[in-house]
């Protein structure tokens, strides 16, 4: 009998490790979740840099404007044309400010394809951002322009 419930304990014991890693990830990834978003903003990412919803690149002429004192969810969305390069091809945003506050998207890619960022616009006093990806990819090149105001 004791083998029998020694058995069991051990496939009990697998099944529960087994489930933790499956749901481990999406807790931690949920931290963007403890603040509702009040704006929701997407910005597609391409080897070509950000882009906003005309496809026309952010940068200092064209920079994101975000309202001050509201919670803001920036939504990065994977938007490489398929091709065999871009298969392959992966992003990770990083905003900073001035003063060293920084925050970090998930990976996006073919598979995977939208992260998101979630911040307070304008705590501490902060007036600007900027965003750039910190994958070595193949659009490096353009992926180090996203500056955001905070209006």
């Amino acid at each position: 009998m004791q083998r029998l419930l020694s058995k069991w304990s051990a496939v009990g014991t697998t099944l529960l490790f087994c489930v933790s890693l499956i749901f481990t990830p999406a807790v931690l990834a949920s931290k963007e979740g403890a603040a509702p978003a009040e704006v929701e903003i997407t910005v597609k990412v391409s080897q070509q840099g950000f882009l906003d919803h005309r496809n026309k690149p952010f940068g200092p002429k064209n920079p994101l404007n975000i309202p001050k004192g509201k919670v803001v969810r920036i939504t990065f969305e994977f938007s490489e044309k398929v091709t065999s390069l871009a298969y392959g091809d992966t992003h990770q945003v990083s905003i900073i400010s001035k003063d060293g506050w920084e925050q970090e998207s998930k990976k996006i890619w073919m598979w995977d394809q939208t992260a998101s960022v979630t911040f307070l616009a304008g705590e501490e006093g902060r007036t600007s951002y900027r965003g750039f990806c910190i994958v070595d990819c193949i659009g490096m090149d353009h992926l180090n322009n996203l500056v955001i105001h905070v209006v």
